[in-house]
């Protein structure tokens, strides 16, 4: 079953779906996994489309298999990105260790220690996810494998352009012949200096993030609030007042056009009005929180908890305006 639909998907999803599973370190066959998202993606899929069909009251099978087949896409580039979230993260993990694993494996090489073994005395508990990789590397080595090979494999294990590069230093150097030593310690240098550049850019682009979060978390959801609080107490507003008696006076008087403004319809109704701001906020909270993993990360997917965190922060913010607005001003009509 898992074969039939690896091979009833698209090439690139296949490949995509692979590479993901490798780079996030899941040891799951590619047509598993895709049966497990697609699965899933329908079930919600279908689950979603019956809490819409409830909530509106209405609509077949038709509108139930297509709001569910939207759904069912949009859940599967969801399993994807999580994947590609997790083998991002697993990146920066091994981003972060590589400079003292780099040193070690150096000093172990300069003992007169073959660079298996090395590679293997280097893979400690305290390296975290590279501890795997280094032992994974040494064992390749000590079975035959080309060392070069090895460390191109490497790369391509971990997706993360710096890993990507170092190995490929590393392939170059040791087909060349260069100190392999003398190389992992000027390498370890590099990283770290990178870093430093790399924390200084983080803290000049700190501004730009602050304005999106304070824009998007706390202004708009206030300002959305006070707009609908002002709709609400309009119509408010019109409850207390004689409509009749206005509406003569103003013929009698020809204020026509000012009592229209109180008495008219506003043509507006206020529930629809909040569930379209609520709408409005999710969709501009998922973006900012790209857009800040963009900022700080150079990567859309780097951030992706932050999105579900952004949008439950602007939600709760803007009912908690809404309920605070309503009592405040709704005292002064009771």
């Amino acid at each position: 079953m898992a074969n039939l639909a690896e091979r009833a998907m698209p090439k690139f999803f296949v490949d995509a779906s692979r590479n993901a599973l490798v780079y996030a370190g899941i040891k799951m066959e590619t047509g598993r996994w895709m049966m497990f998202s697609l699965l899933n993606s329908l079930l919600m899929g279908v689950v979603i489309a019956l809490i819409i069909r409830t909530f509106l009251g209405e609509g077949g099978l038709i509108f139930i298999g297509g709001t569910a087949m939207v759904f069912g896409i949009a859940f599967v580039g969801i399993f994807h990105n999580v994947l590609i979230y997790y083998g991002g993260r697993r990146a920066r993990q091994i981003e972060v260790m590589l400079p003292d694993a780099l040193q070690l494996i150096a000093a172990n090489i300069r003992a007169d220690i073959p660079i298996h073994k090395a590679l293997l005395l280097a893979a400690r508990p305290e390296f975290g996810l590279l501890a795997g990789e280094l032992d994974v590397l040494g064992n390749s080595i000590l079975t035959g494998k080309p060392t070069s090979m090895a460390f191109k494999e490497f790369g391509e294990r971990v997706n993360s352009p710096l890993v990507t590069r170092i190995a490929t230093l590393m392939e170059e150097g040791l087909r060349s012949g260069h100190n392999v030593a003398g190389m992992m310690d000027q390498i370890a240098y590099d990283i770290r200096a990178f870093k430093i550049l790399d924390d200084e850019a983080n803290a000049n682009i700190g501004s730009y993030v602050l304005f999106i979060v304070m824009a998007v978390l706390i202004v708009a959801p206030v300002l959305y609030s006070i707009s609908i609080s002002f709709i609400d107490l309009t119509s408010q507003v019109k409850e207390t007042l004689d409509v009749g008696s206005l509406v003569q006076e103003a013929a009698i008087g020809g204020n026509s056009p000012l009592i229209g403004l109180v008495a008219g319809e506003s043509g507006i109704n206020v529930d629809t009005l909040i569930w379209f701001s609520a709408l409005n906020l999710a969709t501009s909270s998922g973006i900012a929180a790209i857009l800040v993993s963009v900022l700080q990360t150079g990567e859309t997917m780097q951030k992706m908890p932050y999105i579900l965190m952004f949008i439950l922060v602007a939600e709760t913010l803007f009912f908690v305006s809404i309920t605070v607005l309503r009592i405040v001003l709704g005292g002064f009509f009771t």
